[in-house]
């Protein structure tokens, strides 16, 4: 494995901070631009690209060689002192946009609080996307890279501490990466944000079978059909526990989930019945699937009143209401209670 940073930016601090000149002789080749602006909060971004890598998953090397364009970034909490020389637990994120769209930088406002938030490293994924490269590469992509950051001696990482965790598609990515070898044990909790879980079943049963249909319009019901079909190919497998993690077996799975759906979502169906089915509450129907729980490694919360998305305010949406109070209790639940009982915060 060989890896090249490409680039590095300090959001609002000074390049002479002792944790910048510290980060700077840690991180090969890293350039530091000062920016007026940046993300929330204030700390450390950097980031990096892995290239050359020798895969052990078993297929052509040709097919796993990981482009330059796939940068990672890194985000340290503002707490970090490395001259202490501190290990820190590390949240894996991957953004979302239907395999299709966005890039990690999508995802930059909620990494850089999430870090200062929880003292954690946030390493936030890229992966290729469809329809040019269709399943199963960005699952691969995903897997390799994280396997890389596991492997980059120069992140304070502590591997006993360990979370993954994505929106929409990219929650779908980090429950399939999870299964594979070298990283299957070591990730010990999941938050995964309203997940697409069951490519089983087409676009349209998913809205027919909405438990809400006088709700308001579903953000996925022109858009589904085609990123199914720009993802999954034609002759594909449909039930693969990698493309459907709904149908992967217990144990190939982080042991702690934590799963949060949104109310007006046609994906939330087959995400309620997963985490239920996971948490041995498959018995429950209907409205019963509703009510947030917590039962052993798993928990569910509904995001009432909101849409799919909720977590990411667009340019059309209006600021406050049901979507931006239910992301800071999410986030506060998951924070403070969850991950703490996960182990992986102390």
């Amino acid at each position: 494995m060989a890896m090249r940073t490409v680039m590095g930016k300090h959001y609002r601090e000074n390049r002479d901070t002792p944790l910048m000149k510290a980060l700077s002789c840690n991180v090969r080749d890293c350039q530091f631009v000062e920016e007026s602006g940046g993300v929330e909060g204030r700390g450390v971004f950097l980031f990096q690209t892995y290239t050359d890598v020798v895969s052990s998953l078993g297929i052509p090397h040709q097919a796993l060689r990981l482009p330059p364009t796939l940068e990672t970034r890194i985000f340290y909490p503002r707490s970090y002192n490395p001259a202490q020389r501190q290990l820190l637990p590390l949240y894996l994120n991957i953004h979302g946009g239907g395999f299709v769209l966005c890039d990690a930088t999508i995802d930059d406002s909620f990494c850089s609080a999430w870090a200062n938030r929880t003292a954690m490293l946030v390493v936030s994924l890229n992966y290729r996307k469809a329809p040019l490269h269709p399943f199963p590469t960005a699952t691969f992509d995903v897997a390799e890279v994280a396997k890389c950051v596991l492997a980059d001696g120069s992140l304070p990482i502590d591997h006993s501490r360990i979370a993954i965790g994505g929106f929409s598609a990219g929650g779908n990515l980090a429950l399939s990466a999870s299964q594979f070898p070298g990283l299957r044990g070591l990730i010990k909790a999941a938050v995964i944000y309203y997940p697409i879980v069951d490519f089983g079943h087409p676009p349209n049963e998913k809205l027919d079978s909405r438990p809400y249909k006088d709700g308001p319009k579903d953000t996925l019901e022109k858009t589904s059909w085609w990123l199914d079909g720009g993802y999954v190919s034609v002759g594909q497998n449909r039930r693969d526990p990698l493309l459907s993690p709904v149908y992967a077996a217990k144990e190939e799975l982080p042991p702690l989930i934590y799963m949060i759906g949104a109310q007006w979502d046609m994906l939330r169906l087959e995400t309620q019945q997963m985490i239920h089915g996971l948490a041995g509450l498959g018995d429950k129907v209907g409205v019963e699937q509703e009510e947030d729980f917590e039962v052993g490694r798993y928990k569910w919360t509904l995001a009432r009143g909101c849409p799919h998305g909720f977590t990411h305010a667009s340019p059309g949406r209006k600021k406050g209401g049901n979507s931006r109070r239910k992301k800071k209790e999410v986030a506060q639940g998951i924070n403070e209670e969850w991950l703490k009982k996960s182990e992986v915060l102390s």
